[in-house]
C-alpha cells in the first residue's frame, strides 16, 4: 500500500513540483492550495505525512498545525514538515512548539526534503506500533484484572465467614486469617486501581453527571473512614462553611461515584501517613467560579523535590505509613485523572513533619 503525503502550499507551481518528484518515488500525494482545504483534506485523506506552508491567505501554517496537533488528537502521530521561505530562529521555534516534526526553508534540496519525509515516516512507523503495543497491554491489563478480581473477592467472603466463628480459632490462627484478609483486600485495591487506569487511558471512564451536593459526599466519606481514623486515635474535623450548607451550596454537575472515589483516595491517605493522635481537618467552601475541597493532615509530609512527582503512576516515595499501611501507588494519580475529566484541579502543599494539604477545585 502506498504511503499519502498531503502536500499543502498556496503556489501551484510549488505543489506541482513537489507532486510529481514523490509521484515518481511511489508515494500516493494529496494536493490543497490553503489552509482551509488542508484541515479538511487531512481529515478526510488521513495522509501519512503532511509537507504544509505556513504563508497562506486563508489559514497559515502554523494555525493548520495547531489545529491538528493541539485540537484533534487523533492527528498526534501524523508528521508535519513545514517548508516555508520563512528562515527566521522565531517561526522555527514556533512551528516545532506547536507540533511540527521538522522544518525545511526554501530554496530546498528535493533530495533532502525526500529524506526528511521518510525519516518522518519511520517515526510514525515507531509511535504506531508503541500505540498497538500500548493498546494490547491495556487489553491484557483489562481481561487479566477482570478474571483475578472475581476469585479475590469469593477469597475476601470466605474469610470473613471464618471470622465469624473466630472464638473457635486459636490466636495463631485468627492472626493469620486477619492476615490473609489484609492481603486479599490490598490485591483486590490494586486490581481495581489497574481496571481504573485501563478506562482512563482507553477513554472509557465515562462520567455519569448529575447534580451533586460535596457536603453529602464529604459527610459519608467520613462515615465511611471513620473507624479507621479512631483505630489511630485521629480527629477528623469536618469544617462545611456556613455559606456553602447543604441549603445553600451550589450543586455542581459531576460524577458523584467518581467524586466519592477521590475523596475516598484523599482521606484514606491521610490516615494512611498520619501518626496515631493527630487531626485531620476537612474543609468545603465556596469560592470563586467554583467549590474548594481541602483535606490537611498532621502527617510526616512529603520532601520539596518529590512533590512534581506525587501525581505519577506507580510513584514511590520517600514517606511511609505510620501504621504499616499499604498503597498502590496508583490512587493519587486516579484522583487527578478524575478531577482533570470534570475540568477541576488538584493541587498538594507539604512540609516534611508538619503535614500535607490537597485542594481539590471543582467548577460549579
Amino acid at each position: 500500500m502506498k504511503e499519502k503525503i498531503l502536500i499543502v502550499d498556496d503556489v501551484k507551481e510549488n505543489v506541482d513540483i513537489l507532486n510529481q518528484y514523490f509521484t515518481a518515488k511511489g508515494f500516493q500525494t494529496v494536493l490543497a492550495y490553503g489552509g482551509r482545504q488542508a484541515v479538511d483534506k487531512a481529515e478526510r485523506e488521513r495522509p501519512d505525512v503532511i509537507l504544509l506552508d505556513i504563508m497562506m491567505p486563508d489559514i497559515d501554517g502554523f494555525r493548520v498545525c495547531e489545529i491538528l496537533k493541539k485540537e484533534r488528537t487523533h492527528f498526534k502521530n501524523i508528521p508535519i514538515i513545514l517548508v516555508t521561505a520563512k528562515e527566521d530562529i522565531e517561526s522555527k521555534v514556533k512551528g516545532l512548539s506547536l507540533g511540527a516534526e521538522d522544518y525545511v526553508t526554501k530554496p530546498f534540496d528535493i533530495k533532502e526534503l525526500e529524506a526528511r519525509v521518510n525519516s518522518a515516516l519511520r517515526l510514525k512507523k515507531a509511535l504506531d506500533e508503541l500505540k498497538e503495543l500500548n493498546e494490547l497491554k491495556n487489553q491484557f491489563l483489562g481481561m487479566a484484572s477482570h478474571d483475578i478480581k472475581s476469585p479475590v473477592s469469593r477469597i475476601e467472603r470466605t474469610v470473613e465467614a471464618i471470622l465469624k466463628n473466630k472464638a473457635s480459632l486459636a490466636p495463631e490462627q485468627l492472626e493469620q486469617i486477619k492476615k490473609i484478609k489484609e492481603e486479599a483486600q490490598g490485591v483486590f485495591n490494586l486490581i481495581s486501581d489497574l481496571l481504573n487506569v485501563v478506562k482512563i487511558e482507553t477513554g472509557k471512564m465515562g462520567l455519569e453527571l448529575e447534580k451533586v451536593a460535596l457536603d453529602k459526599l464529604v459527610e459519608e466519606v467520613f462515615r465511611m473512614n471513620q473507624m479507621a481514623a479512631e483505630s489511630k486515635k485521629i480527629v477528623v474535623d469536618v469544617q462545611i462553611d456556613k455559606e456553602v450548607g447543604s441549603a445553600t451550596l451550589p450543586k455542581i454537575l459531576a460524577d458523584p461515584a467518581r467524586l466519592l472515589e477521590v475523596l475516598e483516595n484523599l482521606l484514606t491517605n491521610a490516615i494512611k501517613f498520619t501518626p496515631l493522635g493527630k487531626k485531620i481537618t476537612i474543609h468545603l467552601k465556596k469560592v470563586k467560579g467554583g467549590i474548594s475541597l481541602s483535606i490537611h493532615d498532621e502527617g510526616v509530609g512529603i520532601p520539596q523535590n518529590e512533590l512534581p512527582r506525587i501525581f505519577d503512576r506507580f510513584a514511590r516515595l520517600s514517606p511511609q505509613p505510620t501504621y504499616g499501611e499499604k498503597g498502590t501507588g496508583l490512587g493519587l494519580s486516579i484522583c487527578k485523572q478524575i478531577v482533570d475529566l470534570h475540568k477541576g484541579k488538584i493541587d498538594v502543599q507539604s512540609e516534611v513533619g508538619r503535614g500535607t494539604t490537597f485542594t481539590v477545585f471543582l467548577p460549579s
